[in-house]
């Protein structure tokens, strides 16, 4: 399957890249990335065929799938460029900064029939495997409450596009992402309804909207899910962020520690007390994508989870900017 590569120059594109040059049946046939000295990082092994924009990329290589490491703003343009073109494409968290985008998304999507996936990395990430292991095993029971942490170091030079608001889509919706994503998957239902909060207490002046954002999620199963976004780790952490997940069931809860020291604990009515054996972590999300192109089907990550994520995270996003106002995710 022919890939291209749609920028180099922001979020996770170095470990999707190397997933893309690890697949098997997958060959990269070009990359769109103005600045130089990325384009030649990314093709010091091996030289890739360098194209001006997108458009010329597809027309020349006729990629079957499309990666990007696209800044915030770029993305839901690129989107429509690929839909246009019948082109799949494997995303980087997050999708897009407002609803107006997410509409022109979900409008090219539904028009062409490509299928998006997101680049969610914590759902083949060793804590998070054990711990739906766990819930699918009943240990939980019905899932009723879950809490989820997501802190971020920040860094002593962030990237301008996290200080500028009409660029950047906003703290929680760039950190709690991977938490929006797992409490879909944990639980299986959909988010009906959301209120937010935000401060500035660390990064005043910094252009930063909020530094820390809690947001209160209703479920459409009457589980309730509350997450956290900040960017207030500590440069001494031994990780980006200590992230947290606790989630109390009828039968049973569980309490995860990722990143910095995984480790998970489950106290079950079923199976006692336990710390299950931590699976090994995985990171092929590009052959995940080229193996279900080529089946015709949906990735394990889908259009709709990537869609749905976003709709969430937008309005959690919107409830903060209005103090709270519960908004209703339709």
């Amino acid at each position: 399957m022919k890939i291209g590569i749609m920028g180099v120059h922001y979020g996770h594109i170095g470990g999707m890249f190397r997933s893309a040059v690890q697949a098997n049946n997958g060959e990269i046939v070009g990359i769109v990335e103005p600045d130089d000295a990325l384009y030649s990082k990314y093709t010091e092994e091996k030289p890739i065929p360098r194209y001006t924009s997108l458009q010329e990329m597809i027309d020349q290589a006729q990629p079957d799938l499309v990666l990007e490491g696209l800044s915030h703003e770029e993305k839901t343009d690129a989107i429509e460029t690929c839909a246009r073109a019948g082109i799949h494409m494997l995303l980087d968290k997050p999708l897009c900064r407002t609803q107006e985008e997410w509409q022109r998304i979900q409008t090219a999507v539904e028009t062409s029939g490509i299928k998006l996936s997101t680049n969610f990395t914590s759902r083949s990430h060793s804590g998070f495997i054990a711990l739906r292991e766990a819930i699918l095993n009943g240990d939980l029971g019905e899932l009723v409450s879950l809490i989820s942490t997501h802190p971020h170091k920040i860094g002593d030079t962030p990237p301008p596009l996290y200080l500028d608001p009409n660029r950047y889509v906003g703290t929680f919706h760039d950190l709690a992402g991977h938490g929006v994503d797992q409490v879909r998957w944990l639980t299986g239902a959909e988010y009906t309804g959301v209120h937010a909060l935000g401060t500035l207490k660390k990064h005043v002046g910094s252009g930063l909207t909020f530094d820390h954002v809690q947001a209160s999620f209703q479920l459409s199963n009457g589980a309730l899910a509350t997450l956290t976004a900040d960017w207030l780790t500590p440069k001494d952490a031994k990780s980006f962020g200590d992230t947290r997940f606790i989630i109390m069931g009828t039968e049973g809860s569980a309490h995860l520690r990722a990143y910095a020291n995984d480790h998970v604990l489950i106290v079950s009515n079923k199976s006692g007390t336990y710390e299950p054996d931590l699976p090994p972590s995985r990171g092929d999300f590009v052959q995940n994508m080229i193996d279900a192109i080529s089946q015709g089907k949906e990735n394990f990550i889908s259009t709709n989870d990537t869609l749905s994520v976003t709709k969430a995270c937008i309005a959690a996003e919107q409830s903060a900017k209005q103090n709270g106002t519960f908004i209703t995710i339709p």
